[in-house]
C-alpha cells in the first residue's frame, strides 16, 4: 500500500464544503446515511446508499446502486474506473465530490492550482446569490491555501507577502518623501514671493533685488523639476503606448526539396487530430489534415517614422528558441513563418509585419510594417546608458492575448463566451476592435549595466520580449530580452546602443539592397 498514490475526496459543495477526505479501505460507501464512510449532505436526490467505491490497483472503481443516478464530468455513468481531477455530481444537481490521487509517500497536500480551483467550484455551484457565491470564495480561498497546501509552499507564500509589504512600505515612504520636498520648496517660493511683494523691497539695493529674484527662479525651476519627475511615469506610459505594437505568428515546417508541409495525418469524429497509442498526434508529410503551424505571441515597438520596428531575434525568428522546433528541424525540415501581424493601441485593425534584418550578435531584430504607423511617433533611442539605480519603465505584453483577456470588461467576456469557434486570429480581432490591446507598464530600478546587457528589475514575462525599457525622459535605454527567475526576478535588456546600431544597418539595407541575416 505505501507505494501506491493516496486517493481522497474533495467536497465542494454540501455541508461539508471546503473539506478534504483521505480514502482508506477497499470498499467505501457514498450516500447521505450516517454511517457511511463517505457521507454528503441529505438532499431528495440522494439515498441512504448511492454508490460504492472498490479499490482497483491505484485507484478506485464507482459502481452506482440500482435507481440511482450519479454524473462523472457531466456524463451520466453506472460503473467507472476513477481518474485523478474526475468530479462527481451525486445525483441531479446533487452534493459535489472531486476525485484526486496524489503520489505516494506524499502529504497529499494541494498545489496552489488545485486549491484555487477547489474555492471557485465550490462558489460557483453553490445555490447561493451571486453575492454570497463571491463571500464563499473570498471566505475559502485564504482558509484553502493556508490549510490545504503543503508547507513549503506555505513558507514560500508568507515569504512574499513579506517582501510585498516591505516594498509597498519603502514605495510609500519613498512617495512621502517626494511630497515633503515638493511642500517644503512650495513653500520657499511662496515666502520669496511675498518678501518681493511688500512695500520694505522698495528699500533694497538692485544687487539684493537680483539676488533675491534669482533665487525665486532656482526654487521655481526645482518645484518644476520634482512635479515633473512625480508625474513623468504616467505621462510616459501613456506617450509611449501608443508605439508598442502586439504581435501574433504562427510558423510551420516544410520539406525543402518539395516544398510539402508537415501537417497533421487527419482528423477524427471527434473533431481532434488523429493520434498514435501514446496520445501524440501524427503528423507527416502526406495526409489531408491541417498545416500543423505553432502559435506565438511578443512585443516590438516602432523605431523609425518609416514604420520600422524593434523587437527580439527570438521573436522574429522563435523556432530557433524552441527545443521542440530544434528536433523538427533535425529531421531535415525548414522553418516558415505562415503569419506575421501586428497591432497598435487604438487602431481595430491588424498589419502585415516582415522581418527586414536580425543581429548575429545580440537578441535583436528590425520588422517593416505598412503605412499605418505614419501617425504614431517613434521611441526615440537614447545615446547614454543608463546608470545603477536609474528607474525604468517596461511597456509590453506579457502573456499576450491572456492578459489582454483578463483586463477585458464583463460584458466582452460574456460576448465572447458565446462563440466557441473563436481561434487565435479572430479573439485578437475582436479585442482591438473593442479597443482592448494596450501594453502593461511595469516600473524598476537598474541594477547593472554592461555593453551587452542593461540589468533590471521591472516585472515582465514570455509575451513582453521585445518591449521598450525607458527612461523618465521617455527614451528608450535597452529592449527587453531575457528574465532571470533565479536572481530576484531580475530581467535582461540589450542597450539601446546596439538597437541603433541594426536599425541603422535596416535603414541602409532599404537603401542599398544588400544581403543580410
Amino acid at each position: 500500500m505505501t507505494n501506491q498514490p493516496i486517493p481522497v475526496i474533495v467536497h465542494l459543495s454540501g455541508l461539508r464544503r471546503g473539506t478534504t477526505q483521505r480514502l482508506r479501505g477497499d470498499l467505501l460507501r457514498i450516500g447521505e446515511s450516517p454511517e457511511l464512510e463517505i457521507r454528503v449532505s441529505p438532499e431528495p436526490c440522494v439515498a441512504d446508499r448511492h454508490a460504492t467505491l472498490h479499490r482497483k490497483e491505484d485507484t478506485y472503481e464507482i459502481l452506482v446502486e440500482p435507481g440511482q443516478e450519479i454524473w462523472i464530468n457531466g456524463e451520466q455513468k453506472q460503473e467507472a474506473l476513477l481518474a485523478t481531477g474526475d468530479l462527481l455530481e451525486i445525483g441531479r444537481d446533487g452534493p459535489l465530490l472531486r476525485f484526486r490521487l496524489y503520489p505516494p509517500g506524499s502529504d497529499a497536500a494541494k498545489t496552489f492550482t488545485e486549491a484555487f480551483s477547489d474555492c471557485v467550484d465550490c462558489a460557483r455551484y453553490s445555490s447561493d446569490s451571486k453575492l454570497n457565491r463571491a463571500a464563499i470564495f473570498m471566505a475559502g480561498a485564504p482558509r484553502e491555501i493556508a490549510t490545504q497546501t503543503s508547507v513549503a509552499f506555505r513558507v514560500i507564500l508568507v515569504a512574499l507577502l513579506g517582501a510585498l509589504v516591505l516594498t509597498t512600505g519603502y514605495l510609500t515612504y519613498r512617495s512621502l518623501r517626494l511630497e515633503q520636498r515638493l511642500s517644503e520648496e512650495v513653500l520657499r517660493v511662496e515666502g520669496i514671493s511675498l518678501l518681493l511683494e511688500g512695500e520694505d523691497n522698495q528699500e533694497l539695493a538692485p544687487e539684493e533685488l537680483a539676488a533675491i529674484r534669482f533665487d525665486v527662479s532656482t526654487a521655481l525651476d526645482r518645484v518644476q523639476a520634482l512635479e515633473d519627475r512625480s508625474r513623468a511615469p504616467a505621462r510616459i506610459v501613456a506617450s509611449a503606448s501608443e508605439s508598442v505594437v502586439l504581435l501574433q505568428g504562427a510558423y510551420g515546417f516544410v520539406e525543402p526539396t518539395s516544398g510539402m508541409p508537415l501537417r497533421f495525418v487527419g482528423i477524427g469524429d471527434d473533431g481532434l487530430p488523429l493520434s498514435s497509442p501514446d496520445g501524440s498526434p501524427l503528423v507527416g508529410l502526406g495526409g489531408d489534415g491541417p498545416i500543423l503551424e505553432a502559435f506565438f505571441t511578443g512585443t516590438a515597438f516602432v523605431a523609425t517614422v518609416d514604420g520600422l520596428l524593434l523587437t527580439n531575434r527570438h521573436v522574429a525568428l522563435p523556432w530557433e528558441f524552441d527545443a521542440a522546433a530544434r528536433m523538427v528541424m533535425a529531421q531535415g525540415l525548414e522553418p516558415v513563418m505562415r503569419r506575421l501581424q501586428g497591432y497598435l493601441p487604438g487602431l481595430s485593425e491588424a498589419f502585415q509585419v516582415n522581418l527586414v534584418v536580425a543581429s548575429e550578435i545580440a537578441d535583436l531584430a528590425v520588422l517593416e510594417c505598412s503605412g499605418v504607423t505614419g501617425n504614431v511617433s517613434p521611441l526615440p533611442l537614447t545615446e547614454r546608458p543608463p546608470k545603477r539605480g536609474e528607474e525604468v519603465l517596461v511597456l509590453g505584453y506579457p502573456t499576450g492575448i491572456r492578459a489582454l483577456l483578463a483586463r477585458a470588461d464583463e460584458a466582452f467576456m460574456e460576448e465572447l463566451s458565446k462563440n466557441q469557434e473563436l481561434d487565435f486570429w479572430a479573439i485578437a480581432a475582436l479585442l482591438a476592435g473593442e479597443g482592448h490591446i494596450a501594453p502593461l507598464a511595469s516600473r524598476g530600478i537598474v541594477a547593472q549595466v554592461t555593453p551587452a546587457a542593461v540589468v533590471y528589475d521591472a516585472e515582465t514575462t514570455r509575451g513582453g520580449s521585445g518591449g521598450p525599457v525607458l527612461d523618465l525622459d521617455g527614451r528608450v535605454v535597452a529592449v527587453t530580452t531575457a528574465i532571470v527567475p533565479d536572481f530576484g526576478g531580475s530581467n535582461l535588456g540589450v542597450p539601446a546602443s546596439r538597437a541603433r546600431e541594426l536599425v541603422f544597418l535596416a535603414v541602409m539595407s532599404r537603401l542599398v539592397p544588400i544581403h543580410l541575416h
